[in-house]
């Protein structure tokens, strides 16, 4: 019986998705069209990052400014560990 049902909603709405298919699908908008003034085009940089503790990577995508900033403030973070841990063996000793 759950089967039957099944079977009819499915042959059903088998007409459906392909019209809201159409609905759903987002204008393509040319890469090559003319900027307005104050426009500028950015330009996205994707990568796969695996984070510490797996294997399975993402793919991050930001602008090329956003990937700078991020490595500025890891290298940042990372000079702030570092004399974390200076100041901390010379206070141990």
């Amino acid at each position: 019986m759950i089967l039957a049902l099944l079977m009819s909603a499915a042959l059903s709405g088998a007409d459906q998705p392909a019209a809201s298919a159409e609905a759903a699908t987002p204008q393509a908008i040319p890469v090559a069209a003319p900027l307005n003034k104050g426009e500028q085009r950015i330009k996205m940089v994707c990568r796969k990052e695996a984070p510490t503790g797996t294997r399975l990577a993402k793919r991050t995508c930001l602008s090329l400014e956003d990937w700078k900033r991020r490595s500025e403030e890891d290298q940042e973070a990372m000079r702030q560990m570092a004399m974390k841990s200076a100041f901390s063996d010379v206070r141990g000793r």
